[in-house]
């Protein structure tokens, strides 16, 4: 039976939210000596703004993935969740994320997922040469076409359907997933894929975790890859400058439920 949604989050409870969470998982991270990041938007508004982009509306983190593995097997929290694909029936995503559990959101008439959360992109080991490298992306890329096909459908089914599953998505989730996590060694590498997409523009020459240090997000102290310049200039170029602001909104459009 179809069940009424409760009271709707708004971005200001998001943030809230994800500031507690992340209050969470640093602690935890520093404790156990675990490597992450801020990072892509959320890092360019802790350098930028010192907190979110004012019309952000998720947070993202990377980990080197022995890093994200160690994190995987040892996290417990009564209100936080590890999400991936070996852990929730029906993951859409290569990476994980990080759920709040006493909240959800409904992209479907049937299907209630994540709620808050943040994203959370592993760095994995590439090959060392230029060729090796793009022989791997040319071998991986018609499963990443086929990723993107079968989430379009995906999310046009599951408005209409009480099932959140498509034939041969999550085969194919499982496949790509393994196939970038488990590509080459992190601790003798020399090229690194930070996973959020499997795009050329994602693959770094430099390990970004060699060195850390803190940066403020609004008012709270997280941890930042010391080379930040070079990361965010090589994925976003002059990532000081704002963007024209006919694009000032959300991405994600999330809508999340207090349960």
């Amino acid at each position: 039976m179809f069940t009424m949604k409760k009271r709707p989050i708004s971005l200001e409870e998001r943030k809230i939210i994800q500031l507690e969470m992340l209050d969470e998982i640093d602690s935890f991270c520093r404790e156990h000596g675990i490597r992450y990041s801020l990072a892509f938007g959320t890092l360019i508004g802790a350098i930028r703004h010192k907190g979110y982009i004012p019309w952000d509306d998720d947070v993202d983190l990377i980990m080197p993935l022995p890093d994200m593995l160690r994190f995987k097997m040892s996290f417990k929290s009564d209100k936080l969740m590890y999400c991936d694909i070996d852990t929730v029936p029906h993951y859409e995503f290569h990476f994980s994320r990080i759920c709040y559990l006493p909240t959800y959101s409904q992209p479907g008439m049937f299907e209630k997922s994540y709620g808050v959360s943040i994203d959370l992109y592993p760095v994995v080991g590439m090959p060392d040469t230029e060729e090796e490298i793009q022989k791997f992306l040319n071998d991986i890329d018609p499963l990443y076409k086929k990723r993107l096909r079968l989430i379009t459908w995906r999310h046009r089914l599951i408005k209409f359907l009480p099932f959140a599953f498509v034939p041969g998505y999550h085969r194919t989730i499982r496949r790509f997933h393994d196939v970038v996590l488990n590509s080459y060694p992190y601790e003798t590498a020399k090229n690194f894929l930070h996973a959020g997409s499997v795009r050329r523009i994602n693959i770094l020459n430099f390990d970004v975790f060699k060195t850390f240090i803190d940066v403020d997000f609004e008012g709270h102290v997280y941890q930042s890859v010391g080379n930040y310049h070079d990361y965010l200039t090589h994925c976003f170029g002059d990532y000081m400058q704002l963007p024209p602001e006919d694009q000032r909104h959300p991405y994600h459009g999330f809508v999340s439920y207090w349960k």
